[in-house]
Formats: structure tokens, sequence, C-alpha cells
């Protein structure tokens, strides 16, 4: 029999096991703490499915088992952010190895069959070297929880510290110390020979215990592996209990994480006969929407970058889902009960009636401000190492508000008129949305039909007087590089992504099958957007353009949000911005993945920002604080935003911001003339 359930040190000795036989009380305890493990997930299970919409999340396995072994085994999604990284990485790589050697201990004692000499001594370091493991990483987290105390453990400053965190990590370091414990005193009481210094923390532990007679070890070990074993069996039934839940839901959700592209949000598809639109209520999530919540674990990685949270405002996405799964809790055991007692009465009973919540979802349990508080930076879907989707839940929740209560901010309102009155956000005439390039010599789709490219310019670059400057340097750009392309002109639509990401889907539709429909018009294949840095990159790639007049200053580099987390350009921009001669270039606190959102995104252009700091401010903030002399911007909007926040910290004197096509071009003009068009 071995000295060990569940740790350490799990090689005994039957010379020391042989007067008592533990197989039988040992066998039903196991047996117990599966049982009410089992009866937990079962319950637990219950209440995932009592709730919900259906989705499909099961299709494309082998991409998602793929998915499950990167981030669910490897744990590649948690070491992105080291140290925490690093604490969690030395608890679970820990627990899988011992759950292995308990695995290899059980088969040795049923089966009579143990390690060969060297397995043996093998085996022996390594599970005491991964019990050592185990409790460093509880002793680090319970340090970083209970005494360093970061904000994204907590809420504007306040800990969030539950009573089963400090169990837990109580629990692990129990059953691991008595493993040592017991392994020493066995050692030292079989004869301290020499392979048992390959236990080497058993070894050492056992040293303390050195001249206490055989008898007394006999009965301290007794008593302390019982101790150590029903540590181990609780362990097992804590888990569905407990935050140790997550050792099903975390996996579970990186195996149905989402297979769309990033960001994408799925469309309202059926206008004419949908009951309602959004999500006002739990039920009306899909059952993975809910499911998501009971997956976090509260780590705090995506209200850590969290603009919105960061600058003060009400919304952190952590706390977002967490108070969706305490509506959940409150709400799911009635729809469970439900389902049991119509599945007792029969097919032909009247479905059993669920009361009301007292609490709504979005204006009770969620909060109004934290859904519209959202830049929709992606920030908190990138960092989720449990692939929660926060985003596409807010989205939801914004237009039940927008499509079946009109309820949302005035500016939202007037931007929405205006999109629908003239197909742009300010509400200027859509028949100018040409006039910038007429005396460019840029043509048409319907003066070049047979245009290569069909430029989508946008409102901001057709429209805005900034936005204007940035389209006129693009399209210089792509004339001297002989490229064949035309715009749509008059005949363009606003994109309506503010409209869709600001919850008017209904808006956004209409817009987007203008669009849709002009293009299919005249055939276009190949689209350039006005965020097509990407493809400046490729021309000077291909010689096609060369930057040669030099460029003094200081250059930072501000990611924007969707070409940056939603595309995953990150480095064209900057080897555009190097290839200038002269320009240097110096990164920002937050920058790439970690970028910082300039507050544009989500609708949130056209609103104001009525508590915390300006988040636009905050993203400028950044960059004075490399002495920059120009911020290089890859979106309108965020050149907008920069621009609004040099003046409000009164250095738009010092330092500049401006579009990359606008950086390129100017290191072209004295050197290089349009071309005829190819």
């Amino acid at each position: 029999m071995q000295n060990m359930v569940f740790g350490p040190g799990n090689e005994g000795r039957e010379v020391f096991w042989n007067t008592v036989n533990y197989q039988i009380p040992l066998d039903i305890f196991a047996l117990i703490a599966l049982a009410i493990m089992g009866w937990g997930l079962y319950t637990r299970l219950n209440l995932w499915k009592a709730m919900g919409k259906a989705e499909v999340r099961d299709d494309n396995r082998g991409e998602r088992i793929k998915n499950l072994f990167r981030n669910g085994i490897l744990q590649l999604s948690v070491w992105r952010d080291f140290y925490p990284g690093l604490i969690h990485g030395l608890i679970f790589f820990a627990f899988f190895v011992l759950i292995w050697g308990a695995a290899i201990d059980a088969t040795s004692f049923y089966t009579g069959v143990h390690l060969p000499g060297k397995g043996y001594l093998a085996f022996s370091f390594i599970m005491d070297l991964f019990g050592l493991f185990a409790i460093v990483g509880c002793i680090l987290a319970i340090d970083r929880r209970y005494i360093k105390k970061p904000d994204r453990l907590g809420y504007k400053g306040t800990p969030d510290n539950r009573p089963d965190d400090a169990i837990v990590l109580l629990l692990i370091l129990a059953i691991m110390v008595t493993g040592y414990i017991v392994e020493g005193i066995r050692i030292v009481a079989t004869g301290n020979s020499d392979f048992e210094k390959w236990s080497f923390i058993g070894y050492m532990v056992g040293q303390f215990f050195v001249g206490i007679n055989v008898e007394t070890l006999k009965i301290s070990h007794k008593v302390l592996w019982w101790g150590h074993a029903f540590l181990a069996f609780g362990f097992i039934a804590y888990i569905p209990f407990s935050r140790l839940l997550h050792i099903v839901t975390s996996p579970a959700n990186q195996f149905m994480a989402t297979l769309k592209p990033v960001g994408q949000l799925e469309p309202i598809r059926d206008f004419e006969n949908a009951e309602s639109f959004g999500v006002g209520k739990l039920e009306e999530f899909t059952w993975k929407q809910i499911f998501d919540s009971d997956a976090c674990t509260r780590c705090g990685r995506c209200q850590n970058g969290c603009p919105a949270y960061l600058t003060g405002k009400e919304l952190s996405p952590k706390k977002l889902v967490q108070d969706i799964k305490d509506h959940w809790l409150t709400r799911a055991p009635l729809y469970a009960a439900a389902a049991k007692a119509a599945k007792t009465a029969g097919p032909d009973a009247a479905a059993p009636e669920i009361p009301e919540s007292e609490k709504s979802l979005i204006n009770d349990a969620v909060g109004v401000n934290p859904v519209w508080d959202c830049t929709n930076c992606m920030h908190c879907m990138e960092h989720c190492p449990v692939m929660i989707e926060h985003v596409p839940k807010i989205v939801d929740m914004r237009r039940y508000k927008v499509l079946m209560e009109a309820d949302f901010a005035p500016e939202l309102q007037l931007t929405y008129r205006n999109m629908e009155n003239n197909s742009n956000p300010w509400g200027i005439g859509a028949h100018m949305r040409g006039d910038w390039a007429k005396e460019l010599g840029v043509k048409t789709m319907a003066e070049n039909p047979e245009a290569e490219y069909c430029w989508y310019v946008g409102c901001a670059g057709a429209l805005e007087d900034r936005g204007k400057k940035v389209s006129a340097a693009f399209a210089k750009i792509l004339q001297t590089a002989g490229v064949n392309f035309a715009i749509l002109g008059a005949e363009e639509s606003c994109c309506g992504d503010s409209a869709m990401r600001g919850g008017n889907e209904y808006l956004y539709q209409a817009l987007a099958q203008a669009n849709i429909e002009v293009m299919n018009g005249y055939g276009v294949k190949k689209v350039i957007t006005t965020c097509p840095h990407g493809y400046i990159a490729d021309l000077i790639a291909k010689g096609k353009i060369k930057p040669t007049k030099a460029t003094e200053g200081l250059f930072t580099y501000h990611d924007s949000c969707f070409l940056g987390r939603y595309n995953k350009v990150y480095d064209q921009p900057r080897k555009i911005l190097q290839a200038v001669p002269g320009l240097k270039l110096v990164e920002m606190e937050k920058h790439h993945d970690h970028g910082f959102c300039c507050g544009a995104g989500g609708g949130r252009m056209w609103m104001e920002e009525h508590h915390g700091e300006r988040i636009n401010n905050t993203r400028t903030d950044m960059a004075l604080a490399v002495n920059a002399t120009a911020v290089a911007t890859a979106c309108p909007f965020c050149n907008t935003m920069i621009m609004d926040g040099l003046k409000a910290r009164n250095a738009e004197e010092k330092v500049m911001a401006k579009d990359i096509a606008e950086i390129v071009w100017e290191a072209m003009e004295t050197k290089e003339e349009p071309k005829a068009e190819a």
C-alpha cells in the first residue's frame, strides 16, 4: 500500500503497510468523494442546460481540439501574462503531473506491478519536484491576492476575495504539506536508505523525525496518512461547489471558443418575423453566452486593459460577466425545476409557469452605463485565457435598448438620423462624397468601371475636413504607384459600423446592403479601404513607391484596435514608418495587442464621456510621456481623437497627429510624380 493518495512521494514500502488493510475503507471514501463530485457536476449541468437559445459550438472539432490542447493543456493563453501565468502554471502543471502520478500509484497498488529501479527513482524525484511547484504556486498566489492585492483582482480598489478562494489555496497547501510529512515519516521509519534521497523533499522533512521510535512513527504515519487522504478526497468532492469548477468549465469553454473572424457579430437575420431584437432577458442569450459566465475565473486580465475601466467608467468586463452569472444563478434553478416538472408530467401537460424576475438584466443586474461604456476594442476577448466573449453580449444588450426600447444617448439619436437621411454621421449631403477627389483626377467607378480596385473611401475620408487631406495623400500615393483604382463617389454609403456596434442593427444592414448592391453592380472584386496601410507596406516592399525625403522628429505609432486586434495588422504600419528616411520610432506604454483604445470605437465616437477621464486624453498622455513630436495613426477616428487629446493637453503646437498616408506622401512628393494608371 502506498503512503499517499494525491501528491508527492507516493512510493511506499510493502513491509511498512502489511499489518493493516487500507484498501476497503480507502475505496469506500474514494467512491463517496467521486459520487459527491458527480452529483455536483450533474446538478450544474442541469443549470447549464436550463436556459439560453440554441447555438452550435461543436463543429470543426479538429480545430477545437487543437485550441483545447494549446490553451487547456499547454496553457499558452495563460502564459501571455507572465507572472500570474507563472503562478497558475506552477499549480496547474503540478496537479497535472501529480494526478498522473496518483494514477500510476493506484495501478501499482491494485495490480502489484511496480516501476523498475531507475524508473521508480525518477518517479520519486518528479513527484516531489512538482509537489514543491504546487506549494510555491500557492504561496505566490496568496501573496498576490491577499498582500499585493492588484486592482485587477478586485473592482475599483475593493478586493474581490471570496471565502472559497482562500479555502482552495489552503486546501492545496494542506494536501502537499501533509503529503511531504507522511513521506518523511515513512522514509525514516523504513530505514532512511540512500535511494530515498530521490524523494528529496520528503527526505529533508524526514530529518526532523530522526530519533523517534518506530512504533510512534507508525501511529503518526497512520493518522497523518488518513488526514492527507481525507483532504485529497475533500478536494475532489469540493470541485463542483467552488472556484475549482473552472477545472471543468475553462477547458470546455476553450474547446467551444468561436472560430469566426475576430470581432464578428452574429447579425439579426429575420427582422420581418422576429418578436424581439437583441437581448433584454437572460434567456434571450444563447446557452454558450450564459456558459461563458460560469467559465470566468475572475483573473481580471480583461479589466486590466479595458480603456473604459482604466479611465474611471463603470464598465469592468470581469464584473459584467460576473453580474450575468449572479443573475443566472437566481434564474436557472427555476428553469431547471420547470424542465424537471414538465418531464415528469408528460408531453400533454401544460408547461409550468416561471415567474418573471424582479430584476431586469440590463437595468438592474448589469447596469445601463456599463453596457454603453464599451468601445468594442476587444482587449477583453483578446486577453481572456478561457476565451469568454464579452463584446457580443454587450452589443446584444445595446440592440435591445435601441431597437426595442429606443433608449440610447441623444448624441446617437442625431448620429443615426444623419446616417438614415444622408448616409453619414454628420448629415452632410451625400452628393458631396466625391467632391474632394475632383481636382486630383480620381475617377469614379461609373467613369472607370474596369478599375482593378474599388477604393471605399468612407465617411471621414470623403466628408470630414481632416479626413479629406488623408484621402488626398493616399490618392496621390496610389497614382504614383500606377494603381488602377476608382471610387464610388456619390454612390457610396456609410459603412454603418457605428450603427452596428451601437446597437442599431437595422440601420447597419440597410447601409451595408446599399454598398453591396452598388459594388455588385460594378462587378467589384478587390476593395481598398481608408485604413489601407498594409497595402502601402506592400507597395514599398515591391518598390512601386519610395519614400526618399528625410523626415525629422520622434514618432510614436498608435495602434488602431480594429486594424490591430481585429485584423492582426501590427507590423505593417511600423515597417512603413521605418522605411521613411530619418524617421525615429518609439513605442508608447501600451502597444501592439496591449494597445490602448483612442475611445472612438463601438459607436463611442459620437457619444460624450460622462464619467471619469476621457479615453483619448489618457491615450494622448501616453504619447506625450515618450516625448514624441508626432503621433502616427492608421484610422480617421483615431486621428481625430488624438488631435482632440492634444488640444485638451495644450500640446497641439508642439506635437502633431498624422495619418501614415500623409507621412508617406510627404516623404515622396518632391521626388516622384504620379504615373499613368496601369
